[in-house]
């Protein structure tokens, strides 16, 4: 109206128009009007043409008033519940995946660096959703106790079935939970793998073996049990144990996939995100990180973001479309990245300029166990 001279219906309409252009094309009629009319009031044509692509592009992600006032309401109040209650933030997010932005493992690796403890799956105390348990450390009244609903291949009926067994009366042993579960061969061993029998012996290698075969026997007590010697495994080293938690699970409440290798990563050089914030503005840097989260929205011009994660935090990274070409292949592919580039820093705000990656398993011989990246366009 002030710049082109547009009626109130005129303008009404092309706000209307702005919401439905992909749909209909109609804000293309605007065009010659709007740019004609700015430039009689004496705005150039470049300028009156790139008002005219900015009001364009809005409608790509603009969204009414109405709309950006409830979505506030809604991040104030969840803002608000992580900062004063980020364990009970947590065990909601947990038991609505999946959903939003970030995986469950990037969810409890956060929620760990903030103080809140969270316990791993165990059946003599999980449920099959992840539940609030009064906390025996840290600054926060409850701990969030993972959910068997996370331990992989393990079905609503498998949980039925041990909730009916324990609430009869507590396990006694690996065995005694076999034995009164009556869970197949298949679900007992994912939940030996994955730690959830740890209660009756910490070794997960011994636990699988005493409940391996066990599953589907007779549940008579004059059935004969055989008194096989339990052979001496070696325990699981942390990189084996979180690897474990990845492969059964998804996540590790026992670490980050980073944090048993950092010393490692260390010796080449290769700093943590904590790290990384704090360097000066202009430095060039090489990190290496777990890679959560990809992004290229259609209105950067082939931008892409990613955000890369370790035991400490985040790093986020910034790849110009002509970087993305050279190195596609390593974006796409790759869980586990490495990145050289110069950090630009403006306040608390911190981003990584790329100028080129690489794969950071030839560097330290091993590839990390990942909860997998949520990708958007």
């Amino acid at each position: 109206m002030v710049a082109a001279d547009y009626t109130p219906g005129e303008a009404d309409q092309l706000r209307r128009d702005m919401a439905a252009w992909r749909r209909s094309g109609r804000i293309e009629r605007h065009r010659e009007r709007l740019i004609q009319r700015m430039m009689n009031k004496g705005i150039v044509k470049e300028f009156a043409e790139r008002v005219f692509d900015q009001i364009r592009g809005f409608g790509e992600y603009g969204f009414p008033e109405s709309h950006a006032a409830s979505f506030a309401l809604i991040a104030y109040a969840t803002a608000w519940m992580k900062c004063y209650y980020p364990e009970v933030f947590t065990c909601a997010l947990l038991n609505a995946q999946p959903m939003g932005f970030y995986s469950p493992a990037t969810l409890i690796d956060d929620a760990k660096r903030h103080a809140v403890e969270v316990r791993p799956v165990d059946v003599r105390q999980s449920d099959w959703n992840c539940t609030l348990v009064p906390a025996v450390q840290g600054p926060y009244r409850f701990a969030v106790q993972m959910g068997l609903r996370y331990v992989k291949r393990l079905g609503q009926g498998d949980w039925e079935r041990i909730d009916r067994a324990r609430r009869d009366r507590a396990f006694s042993s690996a065995e005694d939970f076999v034995a009164r579960t009556g869970l197949n061969e298949g679900a007992v061993t994912q939940l030996a793998e994955a730690g959830a029998l740890a209660g009756f012996d910490p070794k997960r290698r011994v636990a699988l073996w005493r409940v391996k075969g066990r599953a589907g026997a007779p549940r008579s007590p004059l059935a004969l049990q055989p008194r096989e010697k339990t052979p001496a495994f070696d325990e699981l080293d942390p990189f084996e144990t979180i690897s474990w938690d990845y492969r059964t699970m998804g996540h590790s409440t026992r670490g980050h996939p980073l944090a048993a290798l950092r010393a490692q990563l260390r010796a080449h050089k290769l700093p943590d995100a904590r790290s990384v914030s704090r360097m000066p503005d202009g430095q060039p840097v090489r990190y290496a990180g777990m890679v959560i989260c990809r992004q290229r929205p259609g209105t950067a011009s082939g931008v892409v973001f990613l955000t890369l994660e370790d035991e400490t935090g985040f790093v986020n990274v910034v790849v110009w479309s002509r970087i993305f070409a050279a190195y596609h292949v390593l974006l796409k592919t790759l869980n586990f990245l490495g990145v050289s580039g110069t950090l630009q820093k403006e306040g608390r705000v911190v981003h990584v300029v790329a100028r080129k990656f690489w794969d950071p398993q030839a560097q330290i011989g091993v590839r990390p166990a990942s909860g997998g990246s949520r990708d958007f366009h």
